[in-house]
């Protein structure tokens, strides 16, 4: 049985708590029912000083769409060697 394509949207700018971010790659994963945000090596790292993690996501498309403040309902984080992935998980945005 065949697996379904992903579709992956490249993301051109961050902003995590309105937080100017930069990366290695980037990109966000719509399903049906949550959004996904891939973040690969985030600087500065997504741990904010008053608090534990992050609360909102702002985010620019590589085609120039942009979607203001999401708020994050959940992250993973996964570490290797030469890299950081950050997960976060959201709803989708009203459209």
């Amino acid at each position: 049985m065949e697996q379904p394509s992903r579709s992956l949207v490249p993301l051109k700018k961050i902003w995590l708590d309105d937080t100017p971010t930069g990366f290695t790659h980037a990109f966000v994963e719509r399903l049906a029912y949550e959004w996904m945000i891939e973040i690969v090596n985030p600087v500065p790292i997504p741990i904010m000083e008053n608090r534990e993690y992050v609360l909102t996501l702002s985010f620019e498309e590589q085609d120039g769409y942009f979607f203001p403040s999401l708020n994050i309902e959940s992250f993973e984080i996964a570490e290797g060697n030469d890299f950081t992935v950050y997960r976060f998980f959201m709803y989708p945005a009203d459209q």
